[in-house]
């Protein structure tokens, strides 16, 4: 498949991109660096940024999906996030693109019926934004039309970094996947893997999905 993945020089964009190389799909990386993007071995490189349209859609196009891994450091209230799936929806369609994957926050994530992870007292003042941003993306997303999108959610505290173990499952909805002791985590491996299937076999179209070891 021709994959085009936006923040592929971040953590998790860059571990996405390292395994869809691996299972041989055809790789675009974006980003607005072509040297942060140099560490990719079988990926074709362009340099674009989303604030600038025209460079992402011509970056985009001929994709069959494109995949967004962004994070937003430059506001305090991570704005860029929302934004970018804003923005994303309105470039596809220009690109001719009708696919997209985002990889998504864990903080809106239900703990329990009705009540969020992000909105509980104990939840980390420092992800609370970008928490908060990422949900507001996912209502981007789900009040859209036209684009085909997908949104993947790790566990709301128990994204480590690690390598693929290929013992995870996922499921689709807004409760995190709990393991037999009843713990919902996941290595930023498995979780690049689960995000790859998804791109591979379109099992959650206007989902937003979550994933666990």
């Amino acid at each position: 498949m021709k994959i085009a993945i936006i923040g592929a020089s971040g953590w998790l964009g860059s571990t996405i991109a390292r395994e869809a190389i691996a299972r041989g799909h055809d790789v675009t990386v974006i980003g607005r660096s072509a040297d942060k993007l140099t560490q990719f071995t079988g990926a074709q490189i362009a340099v674009a940024d989303l604030d600038d349209p025209d460079s992402i859609v011509s970056a985009i196009a001929g994709a069959e999906v494109v995949a967004a891994a962004v994070t937003d450091r430059s506001t305090d209230d991570r704005s860029r996030i929302p934004a970018t799936a804003r923005t994303l929806l309105e470039l596809l369609p220009r690109a001719g693109v009708n696919r997209l994957a985002y990889v998504g926050g864990g903080g809106s994530l239900e703990v329990e019926p009705g009540r969020r992870a992000v909105d509980a007292e104990d939840f980390p003042e420092q992800y609370k934004n970008e928490a908060l941003a990422q949900a507001e993306a996912l209502a981007i997303l789900r009040d859209s039309d036209g684009v085909e999108w997908t949104y993947l959610s790790p566990p709301p505290h128990h994204l480590v970094p690690g390598d693929k173990t290929g013992h995870y499952r996922t499921a689709a909805g807004d409760t995190p996947v709990t393991n037999d002791a009843g713990e919902a985590k996941i290595t930023s491996g498995d979780f690049a893997a689960a995000f790859v299937d998804e791109i591979e076999n379109n099992n959650y179209a206007r989902q937003r999905f979550t994933a666990g070891s």
